[in-house]
């Protein structure tokens, strides 16, 4: 639809997808002059900011309580918009999430808006503000967690679509995302590098490929930073290596697939088919890279538990009773076995059910070590979960401590 053309002034809501992200360019046309002077404003002491639903990659349509956090989070009565923003292929991505949404939420609850790099200067347009405006809700899709960086916050300008999403957040619409568009809501914010890679290198705050990528964030929380696909893909030590030098965040979360961790009022959740691995570096000092490190505080939780972001203090889920002789009895991964796929996931199980104290290895220039703290737990249900894992598996606290070598 060319920007010349006069807008029908219909709902959108029914049209078919492609019509609904071009309706973007023309739906502030049907609005006239409202200034939004009786809405919520950034800041205002009454509104609650709204609830981040932080998703790991890889949801599963089926996931009837992520999808259930996300909905009944909405605030209002407009759409929960699909933003593709950092997708290859976003139209397409925003399709399927659509569908997704839809099938739980009813025909006509989700709306695409195609916003994307191919057309930056939508992003400063007052149409495109005012479409943001009108959604109930925010679901980011997956791809490169910089792509949405670079559209809404381009070299660090804030655009009137950004400004928008912000204002509804702080007046109660949820933020929900995968992968990508879980990774981008934190300030700072990991856009790439491995495990090897951050233990070797360190931060890489300049765009150096080698070390562990750092750029500013959305900022939908600041302080903190997020990591997805977490256990499938073995990225503890890119998260450890964030949260202990001056990236900016004191605590950290990392996400496995088909899993959400949700935030809102102080308080954190999960929710899904697998855990999340707390990192807490706030009695930490950020140190430059390679430097021993002591006293990091990490912990597994799984779907139920939930968190007190002021003290990180856990409780678990109802039902769960401590966990028994595990299938991964003695596990001991040796080096780089750290981080393969899983390999994180069944070490915190083994250390929960055997009588070890501690665990340490050696990789990539320093030993790391797992000691149980005071007041440690392993408890999970009786129902099987990811590898062979019991649902809901939580286990910890426990201290992580780095030493060059």
């Amino acid at each position: 639809m060319s920007a010349s053309r006069i807008p029908n002034c219909r709902s959108t809501r029914g049209l078919p997808l492609l019509a609904l992200a071009l309706s973007i360019s023309w739906l502030g046309a049907c609005s006239g002059p409202d200034d939004h002077s009786d809405d919520p404003r950034p800041g205002d002491a009454d509104t609650t900011p709204g609830a981040l639903v932080i998703i790991g990659g890889g949801l599963s349509a089926d996931n009837e309580d992520v999808y259930r956090a996300i909905l009944d989070r909405r605030a209002g009565d407009g759409p929960l918009c699909v933003i593709p923003t950092a997708g290859a292929s976003p139209e397409s991505s925003m399709e399927g999430a659509v569908g997704r949404i839809d099938r739980w939420g009813g025909e006509g609850t989700a709306r695409g808006l195609l916003l994307h790099l191919e057309e930056p200067e939508a992003a400063d347009l007052p149409a495109t503000a005012e479409a943001i405006r009108e959604c109930s809700g925010y679901f980011f899709t997956g791809g490169v967690q910089s792509r949405i960086l670079d559209y809404f916050l381009p070299e660090g300008r804030e655009t009137p679509a950004y400004a928008a999403l912000l204002e509804r957040f702080r007046s109660g619409a949820v933020v929900s995302g995968s992968s990508a568009g879980a990774a981008m809501m934190s300030d700072p914010m990991i856009a790439g590098g491995s495990s090897e890679g951050a233990f070797e290198h360190g931060l890489a705050l300049d765009g150096d490929e080698d070390g562990v990528r750092i750029r500013p964030g959305m900022g939908f929380i600041s302080g903190a930073t997020f990591d997805q696909h977490f256990l499938a893909r073995g990225r503890i030590g890119r998260l450890l290596i964030a949260v202990a030098g001056p990236s900016g965040a004191e605590w950290g979360a990392g996400i496995d697939e088909d899993t959400a961790l949700i935030l809102e009022e102080g308080r954190a959740r999960v929710a899904g088919a697998s855990g999340v691995v707390m990192v807490d570096g706030r009695g930490v000092s950020p140190v430059e890279h390679p430097a021993e490190v002591r006293g990091l505080t990490v912990e597994l939780v799984g779907p139920g538990d939930e968190i007190d972001l002021a003290s990180f203090s856990v409780t678990p889920a109802p039902d769960r009773t401590p966990i028994g002789a595990a299938r991964d009895a003695g596990f001991d991964p040796v080096g780089d076995e750290l981080f393969e796929r899983w390999a994180f996931l069944h070490l915190v199980q083994a250390l929960g059910a055997d009588e070890r104290e501690s665990w340490s290895t050696e990789l990539h220039g320093y030993r790391i070590e797992l000691r149980k703290l005071p007041g440690f737990r392993a408890v999970a249900s009786d129902v099987e979960g990811v590898e062979g894992t019991p649902l809901g598996l939580s286990v910890g606290p426990f201290e992580v401590n780095l030493a060059p070598l």
